[in-house]
């Protein structure tokens, strides 16, 4: 005897089918989400830094001004400072200004204590930063040549002497407001000199001495929380 077929309603039919349809569009979804993840993906750092400071200049529009515009006008004020322009070499580097003092214009041989005329050089300096912002990183590096210092001295090392010198100037960005969490003071020695200390006989070379001899005040703009702009799948830029 020939079975007959169990026919199902059309309409049963509909209903099985239609978890497909989700199934579909879940997996739509997934594959769009992929598609942004390689979007932002960060294959070109350069390229990828361009286009964040072109949105930042849109979303912030007049408003904004790059961190090396606001340094070179500081860097304008100083070297048209009259107790500073002869004095402080000043050139801005990777959006940060670089302030290179001779160590003799500060200190006196075996000396990390501020004499009175640098200490009226380093206040006004100071001042002139302050006034733009009070915020900014400053960063002070202490070099010296490759003469030991004195044995009756308090150091025993160009270690010692160079962080005492660095810190000397730190000491006076802290009473002037600057918040301590911005502060940072470095002794180099004399591990990057500019030019050698000694000649091919090993004869000292005086002149040299003395440019190697120098602090390095660097100015950063600290670049906070509040200033980051999220743009989406947990990415954040500064700008």
């Amino acid at each position: 005897m020939e079975r007959k077929k169990k026919i199902i309603p059309q309409e049963n039919q509909t209903v099985s089918s239609t978890w497909l349809l989700s199934y579909a569009d879940m997996m739509t979804l997934i594959a769009c989400f992929f598609i942004l993840m390689m979007a932002f993906a960060n294959y070109d750092p350069i390229g990828f830094t361009k286009k964040t400071i072109e949105l930042s200049k849109h979303f912030n529009k007049d408003k904004y001004k790059s961190s090396e515009t606001k340094l070179r006008i500081l860097h304008e004020e100083i070297a048209k400072h009259p107790e500073l322009e002869k004095k402080f070499k000043v050139s801005i580097k990777n959006d940060q200004l670089y302030i290179k003092v001779s160590g003799s214009t500060l200190f006196k041989r075996d000396e990390y204590e501020l004499s009175e005329s640098a200490r009226i050089k380093i206040d006004a300096l100071i001042d002139l930063i302050k006034t733009k912002n009070a915020d900014y990183k400053i960063i002070t590096e202490g070099h010296t040549d490759n003469r030991k210092p004195s044995a009756s001295g308090p150091f025993k090392s160009n270690w010692g002497i160079s962080s005492a010198r660095a810190s000397s100037i730190i000491q006076r960005f802290e009473y002037f407001g600057f918040d301590p969490l911005h502060l940072v003071p470095i002794g180099m020695s004399d591990t990057q000199p500019l030019l050698p200390n000694e000649n091919d006989s090993g004869e000292p070379l005086p002149a040299n001495q003395n440019i190697n001899n120098r602090v390095i005040i660097k100015v950063i703009e600290n670049l906070d929380e509040s200033r980051k702009v999220k743009m989406g799948l947990g990415i954040y830029f500064q700008k």
